[in-house]
């Protein structure tokens, strides 16, 4: 017998329907079993957590630990404050004859 086991139940691990405890005949539904439970639970639940399926031969833990902390990248300025900033003025100036080759009539 295979089993899958939950190391620790988070809030979200409880409120869905998983049993915190999986048994399988093969050893193959087991890993693939693990394998969508860990790509769902860390796709689906709420991002507090990141889940990893470790493979212990007849058994897989899905442990879970916290996620760090993504903070907002200070360097990253907004488009409109640069195009501000810029001293290139974009415009179109209806007093100039456009080329002769440019396509217009």
């Amino acid at each position: 017998m295979y089993t899958i086991e939950m190391e620790k139940e988070c809030s979200c691990f409880k409120k869905s329907n998983h049993a915190s405890v999986m048994e399988f005949e093969s050893r193959e539904d087991m890993i693939n079993k693990a394998r969508v439970l860990e790509c769902l639970m860390n796709q689906q639940f709420c991002m507090k957590h990141y889940f990893e399926a470790v493979d212990y031969g007849e058994k897989i833990i899905i442990h879970s630990s916290v996620r760090p902390i993504e903070e907002d990248d200070e360097d990253t300025e907004d488009a409109r404050d640069l195009i501000n900033q810029s001293p290139i003025v974009i415009g179109f100036d209806g007093s100039q004859v456009p080329p002769k080759d440019s396509g217009s009539n």
